[in-house]
């Protein structure tokens, strides 16, 4: 087995090849969850053998959740993350191994694995499936789906030599010896507003692989955010609420120091399925917003989702700020905070 301290990866394994994913010069550990299956997609269409492992198993605590994956290619090259570096070099090795075999295979490491040069720090024990069967059509239509805003889940039977990947739309039900691979939405955030704050925070989110939109009505302030916008909407007047892209997987940021202009687009994110809805200002500032959205119409459930002041912990510069806002987006969506 190689050594677990080898580097990720070496100049002569470019994690990245160029146009197979949106990545750019990502580390590969730091690539998006569809960049992973883009990677594999890209090897099969180039005529070349890939790999796709997944953790299907978790005993005690680990650093990545179940369903992580990473790709391998035939020469090396990776893109994803299992851990933080522990399992990457000798799990590409068992990849290339898998390949020149033809034949889909489980590993275990930690507890209970055969491999003892290869330990695990956080302790406990991983299941992994290495699958080197994989259907280049089913992926493309997976990524489809997920460039769509759609959930989807990829089901296979890890015990199986040879692939039994299925997609199906939506949170899928594992039959008998079968797992479930879920992919939600990508995390979308909608910023409103103008200054600093919304370029800090757009350019944070961005290096996180949200979808960022932003509705300015300013035009220097989407012009800073272009570079890390997926979408920037002109707002033209305070009475004027444009139509705006909010579903059950996107966060409405109001970020307006001027607050004449937020009282119908915060209604329409309150009314809208949107996971999250926060206002920058002090407590001060908030009362009177909550004033404008009752003479708006706003009823008491609807005023109740939103979250003012926004984010985690006070902050007083754009940078902390985004940070502050960024945590408590995330913390919401990951069910580890509740609003308001």
């Amino acid at each position: 087995m190689p050594d677990s301290d080898a580097p990720l990866f070496s100049p002569a394994q470019s994690p990245v090849e160029p146009g197979a994913t949106s990545a750019g010069l990502t580390p590969p550990g730091l690539a998006g969850e569809l960049d992973v299956l883009a990677f594999a997609a890209a090897e099969l269409a180039a005529g070349r053998p890939a790999a796709l492992v997944t953790i299907f198993g978790l005993d005690g605590p680990f650093s990545r959740p179940l369903g992580a994956q990473l790709a391998v290619a035939a020469d090396g090259r990776f893109l994803g993350s299992i851990s933080g570096g522990c399992l990457e070099a000798a799990l590409t090795q068992e990849c290339l191994l898998a390949m020149s075999k033809g034949a889909n295979r489980t590993l275990r490491y930690g507890e209970g694995s055969p491999f003892i040069d290869v330990r695990l720090p956080c302790g406990g024990g991983i299941d992994l499936a290495l699958d080197v069967h994989l259907d280049r059509e089913l992926l493309l239509r997976a990524i489809d789906l997920g460039k769509a805003r759609k959930a989807f889940s990829l089901v296979f039977n890890p015990a199986s030599t040879q692939s039994s990947f299925r997609l199906e739309e939506g949170l899928a039900k594992a039959g008998p010896g079968e797992f479930v691979r879920p992919f939600a939405p990508r995390l979308r955030i909608l910023l409103a507003g103008r200054g600093w704050e919304i370029v800090a925070l757009a350019k944070l989110a961005r290096s996180s692989e949200c979808e960022i939109v932003v509705a300015s009505q300013e035009q220097a302030t989407l012009n800073y955010c272009r570079p890390h916008a997926d979408q920037l909407i002109k707002l033209t007047l305070p009475s004027h609420v444009p139509s705006l892209p909010l579903d059950a997987d996107t966060a409405f940021a109001s970020l307006f120091h001027e607050h004449e202009w937020e009282g119908g687009l915060l209604l329409a994110a309150l009314r809208s399925p949107a996971f999250y809805v926060g206002a920058l200002g002090s407590r001060q500032t908030h009362g009177r917003r909550l004033e404008i959205l009752e003479a708006l119409g706003a009823n008491p459930e609807e005023m109740g989702r939103l979250k003012g002041p926004l984010g985690l912990f006070a902050s007083r510069d754009p940078r902390t700020l985004a940070v502050s806002a960024l945590a408590e987006i995330l913390a919401v969506r990951t069910g580890q905070a509740a609003l308001p």
